[in-house]
């Protein structure tokens, strides 16, 4: 049974999906906003936002939604992360140096005990990402 990865925002997912789809060479096909809902007591910021998104990573679905005004803000789980596992040093190194723009808490690229090429960064977007070549 598949399990996918949910990135829940304020109202960023749109900037988010552009930003991962450029990173990882990915397209996102099922963008749909608030305003799709028919939901017309939605303030005009909330129908623009993302209902939800996907995107697929190496075999894996990302899917996206912000948060509109009528809902509670949910808070980040910032204790979460995610591990690109690759084959491919130079695809491995293209993902790194694309999350690695704006980003914070960066661990470079190195060599450790269990992988010739591993590094950690927490992107702009406040999500942690592991890289490990395998």
């Amino acid at each position: 049974m598949p399990i996918a990865t949910y990135f829940s925002f304020d109202d960023q997912s749109k900037d988010a999906i552009k930003f991962y789809e450029t990173a990882f060479d990915t397209s996102c096909h099922d963008l749909v906003t608030y305003a799709t809902l028919g939901m017309p007591d939605l303030d005009e910021k909330s129908q623009k936002m993302v209902m939800n998104a996907s995107l697929e990573i190496e075999g894996h679905t990302i899917m996206f939604s912000d948060t509109p005004s009528f809902m509670n803000k949910i808070p980040y789980g910032r204790n979460v992360g995610l591990v690109i596992e690759v084959t491919e040093p130079d695809k491995l190194t293209r993902y790194f140096t694309k999350l690695s723009e704006d980003a914070t808490n960066i661990m470079p690229l190195q060599k450790t005990d269990w992988s010739e090429l591993f590094g950690q960064v927490t992107d702009k977007f406040g999500i942690n990402w592991s890289f490990n070549l395998i």
